[in-house]
């Protein structure tokens, strides 16, 4: 659900977490809640309610916010794009979930993902922002595709291996010029965002 939190902030929406009132995991009883107001009989969280709408499933409550917001680009070509890097987001997420030590996995999974997956993905995200030619990687602005991209890189790449923007150079600049964002920054710096549970370091090695 960051990416949402990111994309809200970056589009000057105010939003409130709301969380189980047991803690996690969450109960039946919360799961049958939340059913009963996304709709879905399989995953209902992250849920969005926006102007008295309820939006379910990450990427799609990502792309009401972006359209909501602005963030949304024009045009047959840069939605394909966005569409293709949120893809490609996906992909990196689900290998980073593979590998957390803390969940079980092996110590060969975690340096096989530091030493071949990271630079994979990373290298195929900087060769599309540097193919773009552009400031992000679909227009010179901010738009949802850098949100997607930014939430994979960060939250499941580099808070797990500080070093793995090294030797990306334009991913690392790309970076910066996202955190730059007026309501990313204010997020970023949040306590909010600080209390939240994020994957770190610990999640490669095995205690």
């Amino acid at each position: 659900g960051n990416q949402v939190r990111l994309a809200l902030s970056a589009a000057g929406i105010p939003f409130e977490d709301v969380y189980p009132t047991c803690g996690f995991p969450p109960s039946e009883e919360q799961k049958n809640t939340w059913m009963k107001i996304g709709g879905n009989i399989t995953t209902n969280i992250p849920m969005l309610e926006m102007d008295g709408k309820v939006y379910t499933q990450s990427m799609a409550v990502s792309f009401a916010v972006a359209r909501k917001g602005g963030l949304m680009p024009s045009g047959d070509d840069a939605l394909y794009i966005t569409d293709k890097l949120a893809s490609d987001a996906e992909d990196f997420r689900t290998a980073s979930y593979k590998c957390v030590t803390t969940w079980g996995a092996s110590q060969e999974l975690a340096d096989q993902f530091v030493a071949d997956v990271i630079p994979k993905h990373f290298e195929n995200f900087e060769r599309q922002l540097n193919e773009s030619g552009k400031a992000f990687f679909v227009t010179d602005e901010l738009t949802i595709a850098d949100i997607l991209v930014y939430d994979a890189v960060v939250n499941f790449g580099t808070n797990r291996e500080p070093n793995a923007l090294d030797g990306f150079s334009a991913l690392k600049e790309w970076k910066g010029r996202v955190e730059s964002n007026q309501g990313i920054a204010k997020y970023l710096a949040s306590e909010e965002q600080s209390s939240l549970m994020y994957f770190g370091p610990e999640t490669l090695k095995q205690m």
